[in-house]
């Protein structure tokens, strides 16, 4: 595991002739083992800070120290750190496990011992010699968080994973999210248009607009949430008069 404290931190692009900050003087801690959710408008830099800590994209100034056991380093390289997209992105002439382990793919021996775990864990285990275009969308995103988790990254970097699904297998995906969580305390920054959604499964909401951080609020409920309990809604509302402010 791994915590991120970020300093200063920003992205300018150039298109054209005209320059804008797509994340402008950030400052953020994102402590080891936590649960933190990102939310704004589309366009407000929610995107542009994954890639950033990913190392998907270059900072244009400002720091980004990942801090393990107290000792801080710069750059992604000396962290394992898994990314998973909204789109699952999977191999479609690999297998759910052979996807699973595409991170030690063609390693037979590698891939059965610790694959069939994840399967297991993630409910796939019938479906293991299956192909993605042979599974549902829902089973092709817990393929992806599989592949993310066979990584053992330090940091999991989710953007909107959940987006594209019907409304009852983004519920199934959001408790399972939070009995990984529950049982692995990896740190995992999780990006969401849905501010239910943050709420329900984050520690703490970071509230983006126009690349500035214009509000942090903790979530201090235990887990599982009741989503129509007084505090839920009392957090979901002040998060949702923040992004409209």
């Amino acid at each position: 595991m791994a915590g991120v404290r970020i300093t200063g931190l920003s992205k300018r692009y150039v298109i054209g002739k005209e320059a804008f900050f797509a994340l402008e003087k950030m400052n953020l801690f994102i402590e080891d083992g936590s649960f933190t959710a990102i939310v704004g408008k589309s366009g407000c830099g929610k995107t542009t800070l994954l890639r950033l800590l990913c190392g998907l994209e270059e900072k244009t100034s400002g720091d980004i120290k990942f801090i393990n056991r107290g000792s801080e380093s710069n750059g992604s390289d000396e962290m394992r750190i898994g990314i998973m997209f909204q789109e699952p992105r999977l191999m479609p002439w690999l297998t759910i496990r052979e996807n699973i382990a595409f991170s030690l793919f063609p390693k037979q021996k590698e891939i059965k011992k610790d694959a069939d775990r994840h399967l297991q864990t993630l409910g796939l285990e019938l479906f293991k010699d299956a192909y993605p275009w042979q599974i549902s969308g829902g089973m092709a995103q817990r393929t992806a968080l599989g592949r993310a988790l066979y990584y053992d990254p330090d940091i999991i970097l989710m953007d909107e994973p959940f987006g594209a699904l019907d409304y009852f297998t983004r519920k199934k995906l959001q408790n399972e999210m939070v009995s990984l969580f529950l049982n692995q305390k990896k740190t995992f920054v999780f990006v969401t248009h849905d501010i239910e959604e943050a709420v329900y499964l984050s520690e703490k909401v970071i509230v983006l607009e126009a690349g500035r951080i214009v509000q942090e609020l903790p979530v201090e409920l235990p887990y599982p949430r009741k989503t129509n309990s007084p505090e839920f809604l009392n957090i979901t509302e002040g998060i949702y008069k923040a992004i409209i402010a």
